[in-house]
């Protein structure tokens, strides 16, 4: 049998004195090797291969039995701040370039918000009574965020919740423990709701509990090399601010998984808390799968580890309860484990047993003090700190909530079911509206300018922005038919601005509801036809891109409108019109014989002929007509 070989971890490169420092830290963890070889390795995996078969076939599948899923994903919120450190978190920064000591676990070094801290109106502040005050004060926007995201999930907010200390040992944890809250987190319940939806699998409507909510510290970045064994480390990651949401065993298919997931994103950029992209770590799941009979006990669950994809999620999840339910035929019983999932082969994998889960021995922090939601009073003074023990008896400041909730947009189920109701728009129609917006990838510090139909002030964009596209679509359809606006959205606005490169944010449009509405009246109103005013749309904003800085003028949207309009009313004129069609009928001399003979399908043809030589200008059915009284002089 071979020797299990430990894979050394290495610092990934950088430019200063503390990545040595923090080298030397990590390459002395004999314990960190032997963790990481376990991973590596395997020789130590039990897998089975998943079905893959389609959702239709889930019934059939695994007829007989009920798979049980809960979630606990882990979600880094918006702007990349870190917790107790003041470095960023920055996604696309040099490896080892955002680091402070303290993200490095260095001996000696301690957070640097280590004092009680209050959630007051608009601002977070340094407690007053803290016997540790450091030169920097807390900054808001990690629990601010964080807030926000447990108020869009209906959660329990606590009127303080405390750190502790999660211990375990992991080349991506230099400190060996991890800051979390276990014993009194953020927020408790909440729900997201999901809506039925066949195409997607989702057979029924649900809500899906949330167990609780709670403020961690992310851990560093691994990147394993499988030729070298070798595990580079990048400490860019370590210590920012997180978001862990554990979830009730409510889902019962993958699809119904999927699906929260694709709301829990949507609901996190719509408040502004996260950007929520899978692919770029701001969203990991974990997942626990149990499988049971139809109406009988709940089975041994089993837990797949940093799922980084709905797809893969998906995947994961149908490969387990095959695995499960092949496993309990078999005669075998499950054995409680964390899986990893290989998306290559689409099977999951053991990692450990039962018998080798880690005893985390958690432990309240001592060097942090706890989020307090609380009062000041009407002296500026803050209010004494109460003991840990005490900490279940202050009273939450439902002002400072207040003020939070206030800050929320309409969230994207309130605002599908009242286009629908409102507006009869379909599903689909409806949710690329709520969803127009969600892509926004800016960072909480910038500023953009927003155009005049939402106020015209530049804004940060700390707070959600998803909104626009329901603004946008209610302030074009208002006086107008609501599915043709729909239409003039979703397949040409949409299009337009995603076709010019690089594409343009829908945010900065250089075409505004009103414009919009502009070209939609011309269309209803005969003044233009409808191939014209598609290809007006598509020029205009490949020819005007517009800067968060610079919105274009109305009027000269208004100046190449009324010139396309103008040229249509020409070629509308008879004699205009007259002249295109016959020159129309002589280049296409062949054509135009079998139309005399009696063959009308070829008629389109000419008329297709028209509408390019007047670059669609001209009307089709006028067209038609003209056509039919050259050629077809006899028919009535």
């Amino acid at each position: 049998m071979a020797t299990r070989v430990a894979a050394p971890v290495r610092l990934l490169r950088t430019s200063n004195m503390l990545s040595n420092c923090i080298c030397h830290y990590l390459s002395s963890s004999v314990t960190a090797h032997h963790t990481l070889s376990l991973y590596l390795s395997s020789s130590a995996s039990s897998c089975a291969k998943g079905k893959g078969k389609a959702s239709v076939a889930q019934e059939q599948r695994w007829a007989g039995w009920q798979p049980v899923i809960g979630l606990e994903l882990h979600v880094q919120l918006k702007g990349n701040p870190k917790l107790f450190s003041s470095a960023s978190a920055r996604y696309d920064a040099e490896p080892n370039t955002q680091i402070q000591p303290f993200d490095a676990a260095l001996p000696g070094s301690l957070p640097v918000r280590s004092h009680p801290f209050y959630a007051i109106p608009g601002q977070l502040v340094q407690g007053a009574h803290s016997h540790r005050v450091r030169s920097q004060t807390l900054s808001s926007e990690p629990v601010r965020l964080a807030l926000l995201a447990c108020l869009a999930l209906d959660s329990s907010i606590n009127p303080a919740s405390a750190f502790d200390r999660k211990h375990y040992f992991y080349p991506d944890l230099p400190a060996g423990f991890q800051v979390t809250q276990n014993y009194a987190p953020l927020a408790k319940g909440g729900t997201v709701k999901i809506r039925k939806d066949t195409a997607s699998g989702v057979m029924r409507d649900l809500e899906v509990r949330i167990d609780q909510i709670q403020l961690e510290q992310d851990t560093a970045k691994l990147f394993h090399d499988p030729y070298d064994h070798i595990t580079f480390v990048d400490l860019n990651r370590a210590g920012a601010a997180l978001i862990e949401i554990v979830t009730k065993p409510d889902m019962r298919s993958p699809e119904e998984a999927a699906s929260f997931v694709r709301s829990l994103q949507s609901i996190l950029r719509h408040v502004g808390a996260s950007d929520a992209n899978m692919d770029r770590g701001e969203l990991r799941c974990d997942v626990n799968v149990s499988v049971r009979p139809v109406g009988g006990l709940d089975g041994t669950r089993c837990e797949i580890k940093n799922l980084n994809g709905v797809r893969f999620l998906v995947g994961a999840i149908e490969s387990e309860i095959s695995r499960q339910i092949e496993s309990i035929n078999a005669g075998l019983p499950v054995v409680q484990s964390t899986m990893g999932y290989d998306a290559v082969d689409n099977r999951t994998f053991v990692l450990r047993s039962k018998e080798d889960v880690p005893d985390y021995r958690y432990m309240p922090d001592p060097e942090l003090g706890p989020v307090v939601v609380t009062k000041v009073s009407p002296t500026g003074h803050f209010p004494v700190f109460l003991p840990s023990a005490d900490v279940r008896y202050l009273t939450p400041y439902q002002t400072t909530l207040d003020h939070l909730r206030s800050t929320l947009p309409e969230l994207p189920i309130r605002a599908f079911e009242r286009l629908q109701t409102q507006y009869g728009l379909s599903p689909r129609d409806v949710g690329i509206l709520v969803a127009v917006g969600e892509s926004l990838i800016v960072e909480s510090s910038s500023t953009t300018f927003f155009p005049e139909w939402l106020g015209g002030s530049e804004v940060g964009l700390s707070v959600g922005t998803a909104s626009i596209g329901t603004r946008y679509f209610e302030t074009l359809a208002f006086g107008r038919q609501a599915q043709v606006c729909a239409n003039w959205v979703i397949h040409d606005l949409l299009s337009a601005l995603g076709s010019t490169t690089p594409p343009i944010n829908f945010l900065n449009s250089p075409i505004g509801p009103h414009e919009l509405g502009q070209l939609i009246d011309a269309l209803g109103n005969g003044k233009i036809t409808s191939t014209n005013a598609k290809t007006l749309l598509k020029d205009y904003i490949a020819n005007h891109p517009v800067s968060s800085s610079n919105t274009p003028s109305p009027e000269s949207w208004t100046q190449v409108l009324e010139k396309a309009i103008e040229a249509h009313q020409s070629l509308t004129n008879e004699i205009s019109l007259e002249e295109i069609c016959r020159t129309v009928i002589q280049d296409l001399v062949h054509e135009s014989v079998k139309v005399r003979k009696g063959n009308p399908k070829v008629l389109m043809r000419l008329v297709g002929q028209v509408m390019k030589v007047s670059k669609g200008m001209a009307d089709a059915q006028e067209a038609k007509k003209m056509l039919e009284k050259m050629l077809l002089p006899h028919k009535k």
